[in-house]
């Protein structure tokens, strides 16, 4: 008799005794069998050493179990704080909500501070000072991963697709007791300006979840997604749609929220391209998805984005009209949704009770707590844009700045937002996230929604861990050659070409190839660690780097060494400048140090805004060592520009989506009369025709 036949037999015809733990065991009501599906049957001969195997099983069990209920959390303390920290404390560290008139007179904190963002452009501030003193990366820290710390999963965990307990069987559809609910799937019209042309989205819908929306009929054609009032109140139930763009993690993406939420109701939407639409539907098939149109199959995280916020905004139009004809008043429609990173893993909340010595503490909250304590706030719909900390093992209330001075807690704070935001997509109706952007389209975003005067809020006393993915997200895209469409290794001057030259193509986004040349490609030469004449971007951020990049041997590289500690790991470079560019104290250092030194390019951006009323920084007196024109608006025009003042020799990049466009700007802004342009200095991205490729054109400022 084999195993199976033994254990079969033995559990078809005995019956537990009394004392026994599988006394009480009874078969659940849809399972056709008469055991536990947990419960093991260790049988053998006597003496043969059953009770040690089954407790070295348990041992092994127990440890893998407890690793688990481990995973890793982004672990990264805050990036680029001034040495010079100001000690005004605007609101009571005790404080529930943020007084709107309050928060005004705060300063708008344009520095970004994730740690995800280290390698970008620092934004422009007045108040900031760059800490020359601070750790630089060596070239061997470029490829490690990370910082991460391994943290016990709490009862309020989101989870993915590998989680299965009997509690969120129903929530995720896979509970056997009962038949794998159907989805319809309805599609959702609406038109944009921008775009010129109707917007046709599919939603996929379980029937389970239809109560969520608006039918003209039982079955009949979808109208919109039912909102709440802004006056509504219950205790168990979330007013703000969660979206979560995601794709390639199907497997991976937290979107499994029962337990996050503790019971409260709630409507979660997963934003997903056209072609993964069938593998996400089946390892979710009881969530509701959201497919984006054919043509952004391609497309990046500013897409989805994009079609989210015009998407709502649309919907709430239509909801207003719909409470309208049921005699409701109009304006009281919640305006309100979420945008949640698919890696978002738990919440937590500064116990403001606590009297621990070294600062407050944090304790694990449910991220039905946090929403809900955001959506009491008072004041809500007198702001844009709101967010939450990410999670850090430092005390959240004394952080160390770069300058090794204690930053004070100040429980909201105006500033940039990632990863897991509150959107009024009523107020911000004017401003549209960027359709065409890959990268920093959040930090592009919120500096527009700042310079339209709306208020941005972060919630300092909740915070958001974030879980490590490895695979699959919108930063995993693949430069390949059109021709073999095999992935190979492409360096970035070969990202752009000439118009009308036979240079390779490759098979990807336009805007893609754009944004990776301007980071990698040391474009504005005089901007190079040059934190006191920054470049000019006008309506559009976009990172211009720093890259860290290894040493090749040239006579024209120059070193400037910190003033506070001449080690090696403080070195700032500028490559390949002109001696006449370069201040006459700079030293030399001979080829066999410079071979094993990286380069650490930084650059700076002032972002403006040319709308009118627009608040921005202050630029009078300042000179800037270059000029971006990227997805300009239309107010941009000659006056504009002449109230900005350059250096010489400072570059500008205008970028355009034809050629023809691109002389029409030249002579438009009248951009001749202060800058020198040569045939030589126009490019374009690595695109075909067909693939609609992206031209810019370099001058020098006379």
């Amino acid at each position: 008799m084999t195993c199976t036949e033994q254990s079969l037999y033995y559990r078809q015809w005995t019956i537990p005794r009394p004392h026994h733990m599988d006394s009480s065991n009874r078969p659940a009501k849809w399972r056709t069998d008469n055991f536990h599906p947990r419960r093991l049957l260790l049988s053998g001969p006597p003496q043969v050493g059953k009770t040690g195997a089954y407790l070295q099983f348990l041992g092994i069990l127990s440890r893998l179990l407890i690793r688990l209920m481990e995973v890793d959390i982004y672990d990264e303390q805050d990036i680029n704080f001034s040495g010079q920290l100001e000690r005004v404390q605007y609101q009571p560290t005790c404080a529930s909500w943020p007084v709107t008139d309050t928060l005004r007179g705060m300063p708008f904190d344009y520095t970004v501070h994730d740690p995800k963002y280290e390698d970008i452009s620092t934004v422009y501030c007045p108040d900031y000072y760059p800490n020359t003193d601070g750790n630089h990366r060596r070239q061997e820290d470029v490829y490690l991963r990370r910082r991460t710390a391994k943290i016990k999963l709490s009862k309020y965990a989101a989870y993915n697709t590998y989680h299965h307990c009997e509690q969120c069987h129903q929530y995720t559809g896979f509970n056997p007791g009962y038949q794998m609910n159907e989805s319809t799937l309805h599609a959702f019209t609406f038109s944009h300006l921008l775009l010129g042309e109707e917007i046709q989205l599919y939603f996929i819908i379980p029937k389970s979840k239809q109560h969520h929306f608006s039918f003209s009929q039982p079955g009949g054609q979808l109208e919109s997604m039912r909102l709440p009032l802004t006056s509504d109140w219950n205790p168990d139930c979330i007013k703000s749609p969660i979206f979560t763009p995601t794709t390639g993690r199907h497997e991976h993406g937290l979107f499994n929220l029962y337990h996050a939420m503790d019971g409260a109701a709630h409507l979660h939407i997963l934003v997903i391209k056209e072609y993964e639409m069938a593998v996400y539907k089946k390892y979710w098939p009881n969530h509701i998805m959201l497919v984006l149109p054919t043509v952004f199959n391609g497309a990046g995280i500013g897409a989805a984005h994009f079609l989210i916020k015009e998407l709502s905004y649309n919907n709430l139009e239509l909801e207003r009209s719909r409470r309208v004809e049921g005699g409701g008043p109009q304006a009281d429609v919640w305006p309100f949704i979420i945008l949640s990173d698919d890696s978002c893993v738990m919440w937590n909340a500064v116990d403001l009770d606590s009297h621990s010595t070294s600062g407050p503490v944090e304790r694990s909250v449910s991220l039905k707590q946090v929403l809900q304590h955001m959506e009491a706030c008072p004041d809500l719909t007198q702001f844009g844009l709101c967010g939450i900390r990410k999670w850090s093992s430092h005390s959240p209330g004394q952080g160390q700045g770069s300058g090794g001075g204690a930053r004070h807690r100040e429980p909201f704070s105006r500033g940039h937002l990632h990863d897991f935001l509150l959107l009024n997509v009523d107020l911000t109706q004017d401003i549209q996230y960027n359709q065409n952007r890959f990268a920093c389209d959040d930090v592009d975003f919120t500096l527009r929604v700042h310079s339209a005067g709306l208020l941005i809020c972060r919630f300092n006393n909740f915070s958001v861990m974030k879980k490590q993915i490895s695979i699959g997200g919108y930063h995993t895209f693949i430069i390949k050659n059109k021709m073999t469409d095999v992935p190979t290794s492409i360096q970035p001057s070969q990202y752009i070409c000439a118009p009308d030259s036979k240079h390779p193509f490759l098979a990807t986004p336009a805007q893609l190839l754009l944004e990776k040349y301007l980071q990698h490609t040391s474009l504005f030469p005089l901007s190079t660690c040059n934190y006191t004449h920054p470049i000019l971007s006008v309506d559009c951020y976009l990172n211009l780097g720093p890259e860290v990049h290894t040493h090749t041997h040239t006579h024209n590289t120059y070193v400037i060494v910190s003033m506070s500690d001449q080690s090696l790991g403080h070195l700032s470079f500028f490559p390949s400048l002109p001696p006449s560019l370069l201040p006459s104290f700079l030293p030399s250092f001979p080829p066999s140090i410079l071979s094993s030194l990286s380069l650490s390019l930084q650059v700076t951006v002032c972002f403006v805004s040319s709308r009118p009323h627009s608040i921005n920084i202050c630029t009078t007196g300042l000179l800037f060592s270059g000029l971006l024109l990227c997805f300009w608006d239309s107010f941009v025009t000659p006056g504009f520009l002449k109230n900005f003042h350059f250096l010489k020799g400072a570059i500008l990049c205008v970028v355009c989506a034809d050629r023809s466009s691109l002389r029409q700007t030249v002579v438009r802004l009248e951009l001749e009369d202060e800058w020198r342009f040569r045939l030589s200095d126009e490019f374009q991205t690595a695109n075909a025709k067909e693939d609609r490729p992206l031209f810019f054109l370099t001058g020098k400022h006379i």
